[in-house]
């Protein structure tokens, strides 16, 4: 995990990058002492991931779904569950909020969102003050309707698991709250 801070806001990320796939996850938490707490997540990914994702949990099934895809000049967001090795249905326990830094072009997509319900699920919760085990996967296959959150996506073609720092995932709450 290594530290981003993009220039011209006071927000740094703690990030994780799949290197062979060229897909960066960026987190940002507020200080909290134990979840619920949101997270502003940001995924960034080459034109060639159709679609990319991360899973709170650690692993596919039960916990929350991060799920998204370019869509034009923008991305979208899908909140996802999966209680097995299958498509994962639409999940209610999360909201995002697209950010307007989100976008997409001929290379490259960018999604940016703050989400409500990733931090804490029915049977788990991430702990702001040390290591999460998070899961990412991708597809190379576009979702039947981009411009949907609803949408099918095929099977991933790549898929794995990081440790990931959450307290250097953390900005003062005034700073958070400012989103």
């Amino acid at each position: 995990t290594a530290r981003y801070c993009p220039g011209g806001t006071d927000i740094c990320f703690s990030e994780s990058r799949v290197a062979a796939h060229d897909i960066t996850f960026r987190i940002a938490i507020p200080e909290a002492a134990a979840a619920p707490f949101d997270v502003l997540l940001q995924i960034v990914a080459p034109a060639s991931v159709a679609w990319a994702s991360i899973a709170w949990g650690g692993q596919m099934t039960r916990n929350p779904l991060t799920v998204a895809w370019p869509s034009g000049q923008t991305a979208v967001v899908s909140s996802r569950w999966a209680n097995g090795r299958v498509l994962p249905t639409a999940y209610a326990g999360t909201t995002y909020t697209t950010l307007p830094t989100t976008k997409a072009n001929a290379t490259h997509w960018q999604l940016d969102v703050l989400c409500n319900g990733c931090s804490q699920w029915a049977n788990g919760a991430l702990n702001p003050n040390g290591e999460a085990l998070f899961a990412w996967a991708k597809g190379s296959r576009a979702p039947n309707n981009a411009a949907l959150n609803t949408s099918n996506f095929a099977y991933h073609d790549a898929h794995g698991t990081w440790s990931h720092d959450l307290t250097a995932a953390r900005i003062p709450k005034g700073v958070f709250d400012a989103l």
